[in-house]
This record gives C-alpha cells, sequence and structure tokens, in this order.
C-alpha cells in the first residue's frame, strides 16, 4: 500500500453506477480511450459505467459476467487529502482516507507523499 496527497479537488456526482457482484452478467461497450483497460458496461437493471476489463470472463453473444466484485464509488478529495493507496487498476487507484472513507482516485490526482 502506498501512500499519496491528493494534488487537487474531486468530486464524481454519478447517481446509478454499475456496481458488480462475482457471477452478475454485463453487455460490454466500447472501451475507454482515456483510460485503456476500461470498458463500458451495463446491467439488465440499466446501471452502467466504467468497470476494468480484467475482471470480466466473455460468455458469448455480447455478455460477460464479472469474476469479482466491483465497487464504483469515486472517492470525494480535497487537495492535500492524505490517501492510501490499497489497489491500482490501469491508472486508477483504490484509496482510503483519513476517515476511512474508500473509493477510485484517478492517478493524475495524486502525489506520492
Amino acid at each position: 500500500m502506498a501512500k499519496h496527497t491528493a494534488n487537487s479537488d474531486y468530486e464524481d456526482n454519478d447517481s446509478e453506477p454499475i456496481r458488480l457482484a462475482p457471477g452478475d452478467e454485463v453487455r460490454v461497450g466500447a472501451a475507454d480511450r482515456t483510460w485503456p483497460g476500461w470498458v463500458w458496461a451495463s446491467d439488465a437493471a440499466g446501471n452502467d459505467g466504467y468497470i476494468p476489463e480484467e475482471i470480466l470472463k466473455p460468455l458469448g453473444d455480447g455478455r460477460f459476467s464479472a469474476i469479482e466484485a466491483f465497487d464504483p464509488a469515486v472517492l470525494k478529495i480535497r487537495r492535500g487529502d492524505s490517501l492510501e493507496s490499497m489497489r491500482q487498476i490501469h491508472g486508477w487507484h483504490w484509496c482510503r482516507n483519513e476517515s476511512g472513507a474508500e473509493g477510485w482516485v484517478a492517478g493524475y490526482l495524486l502525489r506520492p507523499a
């Protein structure tokens, strides 16, 4: 786990992001050009968003199954926040702040502490 400091404020307001449990099925669309390794996915309930393609197993006919859980939470950060990166996937870090809240933070918003 690596320590980082937020170099900018950031807040995401996606109201219905896609959340996956192992075995959940999704349909996959285009890959994200800005963040290679992330693909657009939608579930049967109409929730959608980018997810790491490495957590998907192809089922055929454009359907995929999640091989691990995916939490889409984006961590609200303020410049100067101390963060601990617990996992990094294709330029995004799963971080925990000093109060224990967790979520994704784009790598460009972080600098090593």
